[in-house]
């Protein structure tokens, strides 16, 4: 078991520098493009790679489940996130807005005990309020530093725990692929209606590559987590998702310049501690 935990937690870290750089990329492109032009094609390109790899591992057939509410939800979570957060990072330093994120955890164990009935310790709601303490030093609120556009962060980490609760809803016997690729394309879709709110702008040959580039990706990020999560125990790589938080501080600083300032600091700092606790507290208890 500690062998397939070892690859885990590599497949959880090159996941989160995957995507990471995905919507580095099409935050860059969107210099030149609308929403929906990036969204659309990075989504047709990341569907035709899970596609492939869909047939080559004989995921990519019919299943009744596909259709279920928990898929829907999901796929509708992950559109809304896709979107909310390459629109984000145009208009906010990426660390920061990387760094609400990371609230997710937080947020989707709180959701799980209001919808599920699932148990949820006084420690870990000290934890989420910490977490949200952390969030709040992070947008600055009502200081001169604050942006409303920080708030399509926080739609995109409200769409991502809605897209992690559907997840867990979803019939175990669901190919994973079939999955990522359905929701790939209704992505796709999604972008190309978006587009016909705006006008059409011709990609360049470097725009298009840089697009099919952040398809690849996302598509190589969606498959390092299917081989985390069949491989490793959820305790044992956890943790390790906060590594998607430090690409997006090396990307945002070598790319962009951009460094978070003192309360930004402080903010990252508490939302991956608090985050860190809940889960070492998680790993005793499942222990016992």
């Amino acid at each position: 078991m500690q062998q397939r935990n070892l690859l885990g937690i590599a497949a959880t870290i090159g996941a989160g520098a995957n995507m990471m750089s995905s919507d580095a990329v099409a935050r860059a492109v969107m210099a030149d493009l609308p929403l929906g032009e990036v969204i659309a094609v990075r989504a047709v390109v990341a569907a035709l790679i899970l596609a492939a790899a869909g047939l080559v591992q004989a995921q990519l057939r019919w299943h009744p489940g596909i259709v279920s509410l928990p898929v829907i939800l999901r796929i509708l979570g992950e559109i809304g996130a896709s979107m909310f957060f390459v629109s984000a990072l145009v208009h906010m330093p990426v660390a920061n807005a990387a760094a609400i994120l990371q609230f997710i955890p937080l947020v989707t164990t709180l959701a799980a005990a209001w919808l599920f009935h699932e148990r949820v310790g006084w420690r870990r709601m000290l934890a989420a309020l910490a977490g949200f303490i952390g969030v709040l030093l992070i947008l600055k609120p009502g200081m001169a530093g604050f942006t409303w556009w920080s708030l399509l962060a926080i739609g995109a980490m409200a769409c991502m725990s809605a897209r992690d609760l559907a997840t867990s809803r979803i019939d175990r016997s669901v190919p994973t692929l079939l999955i990522g690729t359905v929701s790939a394309v209704c992505a796709a879709l999604a972008g190309a209606a978006l587009m016909t709110t705006t006008t059409y702008v011709p990609p360049t040959p470097h725009d298009l590559a840089r697009l099919v580039g952040a398809g690849v990706l996302l598509a190589m990020g969606f498959i390092c987590l299917v081989v985390a999560m069949r491989n490793a125990e959820m305790s044992a790589i956890a943790p390790f998702r906060y590594f998607t938080l430090l690409w997006a501080i090396l990307i945002g600083y070598f790319v962009w310049g951009e460094v978070p300032d003192v309360p930004a600091w402080a903010g990252i700092a508490i939302v991956v501690g608090a985050g860190l606790y809940a889960f070492a507290r998680e790993r005793r208890l499942a222990r016992e």
